[in-house]
């Protein structure tokens, strides 16, 4: 992981954590400002999840009917931007 990077955690209504990479600073940045592109605030588009919301390695990715299941889509783009908006900055 990059120095200065943070886990964007968003929690379902049952408990299941999901996240996605970013940098802090840009994540206060973006909440304020969303004509910055949301590539500049995740390190990637990827989103992970943690069964406990805890640091545990390696990360799991979720399934589409997961992600289907929690935030109505399984687009990427979709998913990262929903947590990205109610999301939580955790550290590592």
């Amino acid at each position: 992981m990059r120095e200065g990077t943070c886990k964007l955690n968003y929690k379902d209504k049952n408990g299941e954590e999901f996240y996605v990479v970013a940098i802090p600073d840009m994540v206060a940045k973006w909440k304020s400002d969303k004509s910055i592109p949301l590539v500049d605030v995740v390190q990637s588009f990827d989103v992970f999840t943690s069964p406990a919301g805890g640091n545990i390695l390696p990360a799991d990715r979720p399934s589409k009917g997961q992600l289907e299941t929690v935030f109505n889509t399984s687009n990427p783009d979709d998913v990262v931007r929903i947590i990205a908006e109610k999301g939580t900055v955790k550290n590592f």
